[in-house]
């Protein structure tokens, strides 16, 4: 009866013990194997935008100064490498804590910043696209305003490039479920004002372009008759 009270007690006790210590082995075996294959979709994601040359579409927009300037000193192409480092950790420790038999909460939060970060990721993806966009969009319509005779080519270059970096950084918040519907007619009634004076300002000053064209296409018509 006494080795019955003991033994009993003694062989559950080393039975959790037993499975506690191959639980333990298996996360630290699933973690050292998340490290290694962190590490390899890292460098692969760096040496894939290295060869896209995103840096250099970051450096041309000024993506890189404002990283700096939020002592960020990563490029584009070695931060996003560092987000795809993280995904797969988390997604390592998520597997890790489940063969913990760790609760539910636990699980399911870090499940939630798994699934958030790939959004993270997307919305630099497209604030850089949205970036250079808005700088290409600005040469041009400073230089289609330039050629046509209008002075202010410059300001109406840069409130182009403004009104598309606004739409971005927008579609960047919806990425990342920010909500900004508070403010977004307000923004959206603002840029509708500022792209109709641009219009009527490249209207105008097209005006005499436009004259001068038509001027001389007649001309030609009655030189032909």
């Amino acid at each position: 009866m006494l080795k019955e009270l003991i033994v009993a007690p003694v062989k559950a006790m080393l039975v959790q013990v037993g499975g506690f210590v191959s639980a333990l082995c298996a996360v630290i075996l699933i973690l050292v194997v998340g490290w290694i294959i962190a590490k390899m979709i890292k460098n692969l994601v760096v040496r894939i935008l290295d060869v896209l040359q995103i840096d250099s579409y970051a450096e041309r927009v000024g993506i890189d100064k404002i990283l700096g300037k939020g002592g960020i000193k990563h490029s584009i192409a070695e931060l996003i490498g560092v987000l795809s480092y993280w995904v797969v950790m988390l997604i390592s420790l998520v597997i890790a804590i489940s063969v913990l038999n760790v609760n539910q909460q636990a699980t399911g939060l870090l499940n939630t910043i798994v699934l958030y970060i790939p959004r993270v990721i997307s919305a630099i993806f497209i604030l850089i696209l949205g970036m250079f966009f808005a700088s290409f969009v600005s040469t041009a319509v400073q230089t289609a305003t330039a050629n046509a005779g209008v002075e202010q080519s410059g300001l109406l270059g840069r409130l182009s490039q403004a009104i598309i970096i606004i739409f971005t950084v927008n579609i960047t918040l919806k990425q990342i479920q920010i909500d900004i519907s508070a403010i977004e007619n307000s923004v959206l009634i603002i840029l509708s004002s500022i792209g109709l004076a641009l219009a009527l300002a490249f209207g105008l000053g097209c005006k005499e372009i436009a004259a001068k064209a038509t001027q001389e296409f007649l001309d030609k018509l009655k030189t032909k008759k």
